[in-house]
């Protein structure tokens, strides 16, 4: 029996279906009411009691699961020997987007980054208690959100606030509060969070600028039939980006080896798929040392391809980050030839906290913008690395010019 999304055609509908009047369900199966959208719920149901709530007038949509990367958690990932690719580490990434010198206008305090994906664990030395958020979003893992059977979480937590006052390395936004909201990437899951969010900041118990992460997505070589663009997980990330949260996410690994076997050194065909392409999400794409993506000896030709299944306003990436080296991962320290897309979008998270620590009026589409505007061009297409590499000097100088109101 799986769960699904029920979104109600009335009022009296959903009164209706609460109590008991449409469908008969064991009390362990009623129904869920979101806590920001009215017109939606989650449930199980079988075929029967679907079928009848499609015959009273709601339309049903299908939990959908995502992966962080091709072939599971933590597949993908180039770990072993110390190959030249594989040289250099965090600190290496930080200081080539610019970071430290961004550093000394602003180093994300006062910001929250919400970091959705396998958790943070317990022992990421990075990411100290102090800068632990006690706020829990999760739904799968209830209380238990400080911990990381994968790794990949930590990681990402790492690059984005990480701070070597506790840890080997800083992160982008060394000073940003980090909330962990653990998940185990079903769209249920992912819509839980993001509904307990935005309740968080209405009751104001989450108070200044906050940044999500999202280092997911559907890893395919055509376009999905899984998730249609009216799916409620994808309209409440749209109701949160309404909200004043500023939503990033990872374009994907679908390009090069392995899953699409698309050519290296074409921008495309697209690879970009669902909410990763979505004009109001920043999609953030990956490159090497080098800053390219086009080159078959180094895993970064798999960074996916534009212009992105959804966009319509904004082409997609909108930019690229480098990653590469030796990085944290769960409570430990990994040597790889890159990172994923999973590893470039905190970076993008971080430079957003740079950015609203000292402009906390901005909105999130102000502020991806401001990154598309202030990225370093690159000579390859826009399909592969959009606006360029994120410039986090350029862009926090051009808000402290343009917005701050220190």
């Amino acid at each position: 029996m799986d769960h699904v999304f029920v979104r109600m055609p009335s009022a009296q509908f959903k009164i209706d279906l609460l109590q008991g009047s449409l469908l008969t369900l064991h009390p362990e199966r009623r129904p869920r009411a979101s806590l920001t959208q009215s017109d939606t719920m989650v449930m199980q149901v079988d075929d029967v009691e679907r079928h009848r709530l499609q015959d009273l007038g709601a339309k049903i949509y299908d939990d959908v699961q995502f992966e962080v990367l091709p072939g599971g958690l933590g597949g993908g990932l180039q770990d072993g020997p110390a190959a030249p690719m594989a040289l250099g580490n965090l600190k290496d990434v930080i200081e080539q987007i610019g970071a430290p010198e961004a550093w000394e206008r602003s180093r994300g305090r006062g910001v929250s980054i919400v970091v959705i994906d396998t958790g943070v664990h317990a022992d990421l030395r990075e990411i100290g208690l102090d800068r632990r958020s006690a706020i829990d979003l999760a739904d799968a893992y209830r209380g238990q959100v400080w911990a990381d059977d994968n790794g990949h979480g930590s990681m990402c937590a790492a690059i984005a606030a990480g701070s070597s006052v506790t840890g080997r390395y800083d992160g982008v936004a060394p000073e940003a509060q980090v909330l962990s909201a653990r998940t185990n990437l079903k769209s249920v899951d992912l819509y839980r969070i993001y509904d307990r969010l935005m309740r968080q900041r209405q009751q104001g118990l989450l108070e200044g600028p906050v940044v999500a992460t999202n280092s997911y997505g559907l890893y395919v070589c055509d376009s999905p039939d899984v998730m249609p663009d009216d799916h409620p997980y994808m309209s409440i990330v749209e109701d949160a980006i309404a909200s004043g949260i500023f939503v990033c996410f990872a374009a994907g690994n679908n390009h090069h080896s392995g899953l699409c076997e698309h050519q290296a050194d074409q921008c495309g065909p697209n690879s970009i798929w669902g909410p990763n392409s979505h004009d109001d999400v920043f999609s953030i794409g990956t490159v090497d040392r080098l800053l390219t993506n086009c080159d078959t000896l180094t895993p970064h030709a798999d960074s996916s391809r534009g212009p992105g299944e959804w966009a319509k306003r904004f082409f997609k990436p909108d930019c690229v980050a480098p990653t590469y080296g030796e990085v944290p991962w769960g409570s430990v320290y990994r040597r790889m030839g890159w990172w994923g897309t999973s590893g470039a979008c905190p970076q993008v998270a971080g430079l957003a906290a740079l950015i609203l620590s000292v402009a906390p009026a901005a909105s999130p589409a102000q502020v991806a913008q401001l990154i598309r505007e202030t990225c370093s061009g690159l000579p390859l297409g826009s399909n592969c690395v959009g606006s360029g590499v994120i410039d986090c000097v350029a862009a926090v100088d051009r808000a402290v010019r343009d917005w701050s109101v220190a």
